[in-house]
């Protein structure tokens, strides 16, 4: 997915730091991890890129940059008294848009980080991680 790309990558998450950071998703009223996001996390506990942030179970800090690139708890913390995110979960974010997930719906979407209307929604991460690249690296050869 990610392996030839220049993204900053972290180490894969392991099952105990999904079980916890389920358990604590879950008691927050969020949802849980879901299972296409919880593969892509055991290639890369998170990523960065160009505007792109796809969080992770684990903060991780970048010394060279004297920055903690934050995890999925801490950034859901940030939205845990919305009722709007119950049942969903912030993935991540890319510009101006969130990145979540829609356990009810069974969809991720793009949604303003301001209104949080939703601009674009994907059946599956797989759709919505497709999208991103194509967006974030277009084919050049179409000029």
């Amino acid at each position: 997915m990610i392996e030839n790309l220049p993204f900053i990558k972290f180490s894969p998450a392991v099952s105990p730091e999904i079980e916890t950071t389920n358990t604590w998703l879950l008691m927050a009223k969020f949802c849980a991890i879901p299972e296409e996001y919880e593969k892509f996390l055991r290639y890369s506990n998170g990523c960065s890129y160009n505007g792109l942030n796809l969080y992770g179970c684990s903060s991780h800090y970048r010394e060279n940059k004297n920055y903690k690139y934050p995890s999925l708890q801490e950034v859901n913390q940030n939205f845990k008294d919305y009722n709007f995110f119950n049942n969903k979960l912030v993935l991540g974010n890319w510009n101006e848009s969130l990145i979540y997930y829609d356990k009810r719906g069974n969809y991720y979407a793009l949604a303003d980080r301001i209104n949080l209307r939703s601009r674009q929604e994907f059946e599956t991460f797989e759709k919505l991680f497709s999208y991103l690249m194509e967006q974030i690296f277009p084919d050049k050869d179409e000029d």
